[in-house]
């Protein structure tokens, strides 16, 4: 890798709830190499984080992808989109991937037809 760009890289500040592309890459791939078959009925998402990654210049929409951690937690990993439909995810640029989703199970709430608690 170039040098100048590990410095660089070196140099970026990540929001409260972004985590490094590296990571997310990794956990897209777990859960795309998954065996076996969890009941994940959805996902707890703070509006707050939501403000957050809206603040990044050029968002038009944002896209989910799913993710397994180190740990076999599911988390749905948030990144914006521009306009031409494309992820905006260059952290050299602030533009990053976010992740602050909590799994159902776990955060369901009250049990309703959805979250299968009815």
């Amino acid at each position: 890798m170039d040098s100048k760009f590990e410095e660089q890289k070196s140099k970026i500040v990540y929001p409260l709830q972004a985590i490094p592309l590296s990571t997310a890459v990794k956990w897209t791939q777990n859960w795309r190499e998954r065996k076996d078959i969890q009941d994940i009925n959805g996902f707890f998402i703070p509006m707050d984080d939501i403000n957050e990654a809206r603040a990044e210049a050029g968002i038009d929409n944002m896209r989910g992808y799913l993710g397994i951690d180190e740990n076999g937690v599911d988390h749905l990993l948030l990144v914006g989109v521009d306009a031409k439909g494309n992820d905006m995810i260059d952290e050299l640029k602030g533009q990053f991937v976010y992740d602050y989703t909590k799994p159902c199970p776990q955060q369901c709430g009250n049990g309703n037809v959805l979250n299968g608690g009815n």
